[in-house]
């Protein structure tokens, strides 16, 4: 009988000591795996304006990339009049630019924006163009995964409503222009001059047309018949760096004396 209890007390000791060297151990394996993993934090920051914080925050330490990933909210073509912030956000970057009502939106090439049912991002559309044109849209992977466009460039949308045709888009953004300037532009000022030809204004819209960007938003493909402008689904789509840097070297006093050969549009020097 006192072999038994001696026997009974000998298990029970050896496994109070085998499951404080379990515990021990796993105590010990996870202390050591804690020390191998670094601490990760990922944030993700979302901006409450449309467009204007590109700001990026990165940092490399062991290896490890932490930054911001920076989501764009996407402008709503039918929120333009009804949302306050964003009519004022708009109206700022018109401004800057020197326009008022010849575009409905300034989007800039690394934003989406929305029309109707269909949301469209400006990546896309600038990249279908460039291949469009045998070209190749260039960008750039962020530290933080993000893809942006090489430069942030600012691109004017005009949405195409009944009645309207391609000349008049045009028109109406040159007169935009120049009335910024304190330029008074004739309604007239486009059709021909003596003997049929072509005047200044008139060249301009001309070659207006090879520096847009017609897009269809059903067929999501970029047009390439510029007469055709169907009502809400094709948008016009302006590089604004190139129309201004276009309208900045014309003196409109000479504006005459521009020449297009269908092709190449030649401004007459500058005085120094």
């Amino acid at each position: 009988m006192l072999l038994k209890k001696n026997k009974k007390k000998k298990l029970i000791i050896m496994a109070v000591v085998l499951l404080g060297v379990i515990l021990f151990s796993i105590q010990y394996f996870s202390k050591h795996q804690e020390k191998k993993l670094p601490a990760i934090k990922a944030e993700t920051a979302i901006p409450q304006n449309t467009g204007d914080n590109n700001k990026k925050n990165i940092a490399e330490e062991d290896g490890i990339v932490r930054g911001d990933i920076i989501v764009m909210p996407t402008i709503n073509y039918k929120d333009l009049e009804k949302d306050k912030a964003l009519k004022e956000l708009m109206a700022s970057r018109k401004k800057i630019l020197g326009i008022k009502k010849s575009l409905d939106m300034i989007v800039n090439s690394d934003e989406s924006f929305k029309i109707g049912d269909i949301q469209i991002s400006m990546r896309d559309i600038l990249e279908k163009a460039f291949i469009k044109k045998g070209g190749v849209f260039e960008e750039k992977i962020e530290g933080s995964g993000a893809v942006r466009p090489q430069k942030i460039k600012e691109y004017g949308i005009y949405v195409v409503t009944p009645g309207d045709n391609i000349w008049n888009i045009h028109f109406n953004l040159l007169k935009d222009f120049y009335e910024y300037k304190k330029i008074n532009v004739s309604s007239k000022a486009d059709e021909p001059v003596d003997q049929g030809m072509s005047s200044g204004v008139g060249k301009i819209l001309k070659f207006s047309e090879t520096m847009v960007i017609i897009y269809n938003l059903i067929e999501k493909k970029v047009g390439s018949d510029v007469d055709l402008l169907d009502p809400l689904s094709k948008i016009v789509v302006y590089n604004m760096d190139e129309v201004f840097s276009l309208l900045q070297e014309i003196n409109y006093e000479n504006i005459d004396r521009i020449q297009f050969d269908g092709k190449n549009l030649w401004i007459p020097a500058k005085k120094l």
